[in-house]
């Protein structure tokens, strides 16, 4: 694997002469045309994307199977031929794809598609306040594997990969996500299964999951269970989002100094191959965690992608990745990355599925589509359109044409670019002599520059459920969620030892507008190993304090709050959590500090 690739040489397409989708001197292909999972992962011939053909603001309609092979017709125009889904029972959304690539294999003998398909898996209290990750949904679980075998055996000539799970045990799934030993379990049963003959030998079993949980990440991953899996496998499907980094884990993609006198395209350009770099990176971890093992499998990309806009974290005015420009960058370049490292890309995703987002139109999760629901080709794609590669196909019954008229200047002035560096937000932490320590706001270089880099806290917007960000005038700004719940905190790099401030106050100024009742104060322990605890103050028209638009300072006893929180373990020194009334209002925070006295 090439553990440093040459992204310079990428950014002038060269790699995609020869890797372009949609070339007959790729993916043309002789013989019969049953070929097994070895024959077709990391072979250039097969290219693969990600399907879901959902239509609607909502997953309870699936795509009929007329539906399906419209969709059918245009990824096979662009030379896919390895479709990957997501569940084996939801709204017979995978029992319409098979059905339909049957029939269309019957009607031309030339049709070759596969699929990757699979079964997914969560928790115990899975989608509730309670969920138990350390048992698995017996009868949910159960009824997805039951039925990814029954589609396996009736379609073996199609289905040629079982994933168990998606973003299974990725800890930030923190709504159902499950420890290893449960995904184990149901990818030997399936392994014992093609033992005995039951399904085919060559049907490859995997997980496709987070590069974290495949051992890339922190050693919280690093797991018996999680060795033994990788073990199980036939190979590793690995996701790597620099995207949704770009936000969340963002000192990477900021602009660095110097480079904002270049122009906008060049520095686009810059951005996206560091992107490209990050998924190498992370592909590495996995790879060096395999290594440690003395395991030897094959890694191939289960999921990576780019979306084409938002309205949100990645706007031009937040982390400015939501683009198309950005997209067809990064389209081409993770293409030829994983050619030249003989892996398959499982890219996200073939069309636009309105659903993920249903509250929220401009969202990020509604557009990484490389096609809109009514079948508009977005910029990775128009020199297929060019190319008549698409010509007398329709989707929702419109002609496959090319977004913003396939100007590539309007993409581009269109497009965002990352922030500058030094523009970032200064959340620090702070001890001074007198052994207060602050979560405070630094509003220009000078006071950044006397801060290493470990003394950041970073924001997290618990699953995007409210925004938190550094407003212009230095103050922490949370605009509160309308959903079923909001909460964000301010998360440290490494447990804190507050245990010095038992007997002091924690003091911050706060106002804003919002009529919501929600608490604030700090955090131990960790979510995911069901050890966190809470110590807060709730703010509410019939709560103990009230806020007001004009910022008040409020001074508390730590003693008052801490209830069963361990002052030597501080993962947030700052959260706040919505508790009822949720208006999408806004709350603002000058300082938040422990003192002694």
């Amino acid at each position: 694997m090439n553990q440093n690739p040459a992204v310079s040489k990428l950014w002038f397409g060269i790699k995609t002469l020869i890797f372009g989708f949609g070339l007959s001197s790729l993916i043309a292909c002789s013989g019969p045309k049953d070929r097994n999972a070895a024959e077709i992962l990391g072979n250039p011939k097969f290219p693969a994307i990600a399907y879901g053909g959902y239509r609607n603001v909502d997953r309870s309609q699936a795509p009929s199977v007329a539906d399906i092979k419209e969709d059918l017709k245009i990824l096979d125009a662009m030379g896919i031929r390895i479709l990957r889904t997501y569940h084996a029972r939801l709204y017979d959304h995978t029992p319409n794809l098979l059905q339909a690539i049957r029939e269309m294999k019957l009607e031309d003998s030339d049709f070759e598609m596969y699929v990757m398909l699979g079964a997914w898996m969560q928790c115990e209290g899975a989608w509730t306040d309670h969920p138990n990750h350390l048992k698995g949904d017996k009868s949910e679980n159960q009824a997805e594997i039951e039925q990814a075998i029954k589609l396996a055996q009736e379609y073996p000539d199609i289905v040629k990969v079982i994933a168990v799970g998606n973003e299974s045990m990725v800890h930030w799934a923190a709504t159902y996500y499950v420890h290893p030993r449960i995904i184990l379990k149901e990818v030997m049963y399936l392994q014992s299964l093609k033992a005995d003959g039951s399904l085919p030998a060559d049907l490859w079993i995997t997980s496709s999951d987070n590069f974290a949980s495949w051992g890339g990440d922190t050693e919280d991953y690093h797991l018996p269970a999680l060795d033994s899996l990788i073990r199980a496998v036939d190979y590793l499907s690995v996701h790597s989002y620099p995207f949704h980094d770009t936000h969340y884990n963002p000192e990477w993609w900021w602009l660095p100094e110097g480079q904002d006198t270049l122009a906008k395209f060049r520095q686009i350009k810059l951005s996206v191959g560091r992107a490209i770099d990050r998924v190498d990176a992370q592909i590495a971890a996995v790879s060096s965690y395999l290594n440690d093992l003395g395991v030897k499998k094959e890694i191939h990309i289960g999921e990576t992608g780019w979306a084409s806009a938002d309205n949100r974290f990645y706007s031009v005015a937040q982390s400015g990745a939501g683009n198309e420009y950005m997209q067809m960058l990064y389209h081409l370049w993770i293409n030829a990355y994983c050619h030249e490292n003989q892996m398959s890309c499982f890219y996200f995703e073939a069309f636009d599925e309105p659903w993920k987002d249903g509250e929220n139109a401009g969202g990020s999760e509604n557009h990484f589509g490389l096609f809109t629901v009514d079948g508009a080709a977005k910029a990775p794609l128009w020199s297929l359109v060019d190319k008549g590669v698409f010509e007398g196909l329709k989707r929702n019954g419109k002609p496959i044409r090319k977004t913003l008229d396939g100007d590539q200047d309007k993409a581009i002035a269109l497009a965002g670019l990352p922030p500058r560096r030094i523009d970032q937000p200064s959340i620090r932490l702070m001890r001074n002599d007198t052994s207060l320590l602050g979560v405070m706001i630094w509003p220009n270089e000078k006071d950044r520059a006397s801060f290493g880099a470990d003394s950041y806290l970073t924001f997290n917007a618990w699953e995007g459920t409210c925004v938190m960000e550094q407003s212009p005038n230095g103050k922490l700004l949370l605009k509160t969620g309308t959903g079923d719940w909001w909460g964000a905190s301010l998360s440290a790099k490494a447990p804190l030892d507050l245990s010095e401030f038992e007997d002091g106050y924690l003091e911050f100024s706060i106002g804003g507008n919002t009529e919501s009742s929600f608490e604030i104060g700090f955090q131990s322990g960790d979510y995911n190993l069901g050890s966190q605890r809470s110590a807060a103050v709730r703010f509410g028209p019939d709560e103990e304090f009230q806020l007001e638009e004009g910022q008040q300072r409020f001074r508390i006893p730590i003693k008052k709050i801490k209830a069963e929180t361990d002052l030597k373990n501080i993962s947030a020194p700052l959260y706040l959590k919505g508790l009822v009334n949720f208006d999408g209002k806004e709350i603002y925070i000058s300082r938040f500090l422990f003192r002694k006295s």
